[in-house]
């Protein structure tokens, strides 16, 4: 028996600018990405706008960004098994106990609501940023320990 695949779509990638307007992008480009895929495209869209939401608010408690940069990038990877989400950031400062608000809090709900609607999430960091990186399993399918661990190592 052949493998699952994993590159039914492959990765698609969407710089942006630091802005609260860019959201909206994040939330069209990764419902665009799992259309015709067995994803709900509302829920892949809150996930993304939720994530890009963060990152701008991260980015811009750095310093104000020229026009000419773009310093938040979205990667949206679907296969028949899952999708993977990753919003980056300039920021590398570890994801604060503030991000992490319960539901009835002001600020911080997204990985709240993330954890809802995601299968695992984590974050990575680099000296230059972190990436925020979620998982949402196909209807029906249980992804394995073993799959998991190749998504957050891969090869």
């Amino acid at each position: 028996m052949a493998p699952p695949s994993r590159t039914a779509a492959g990765p698609g990638f969407l710089p942006l600018q630091a802005r609260p307007e860019v959201v909206r992008q994040a939330r069209r480009f990764a419902a665009d990405a799992v259309s015709g895929h067995p994803y709900d495209p509302y829920d892949i869209a809150l996930l993304a706008s939720e994530l890009a939401t963060n990152a701008v608010r991260a980015a811009t408690a750095l310093h104000p960004w020229p026009d000419d940069i773009w310093p938040i990038g979205v990667e949206v990877t679907v296969t028949d098994r899952y999708v993977h989400l990753a919003v980056s950031d300039p920021d590398p400062e570890p994801l604060s106990a503030r991000q992490m608000g319960g539901l009835l809090a002001e600020n911080g709900r997204g990985l709240v609501i993330i954890d809802q609607h995601a299968l695992a999430w984590w974050p990575t960091y680099t000296e230059h940023g972190k990436t925020v990186h979620v998982i949402v399993p196909a209807s029906g399918v249980i992804l394995t320990a073993a799959e998991l661990a190749e998504i957050r190592e891969p090869r």
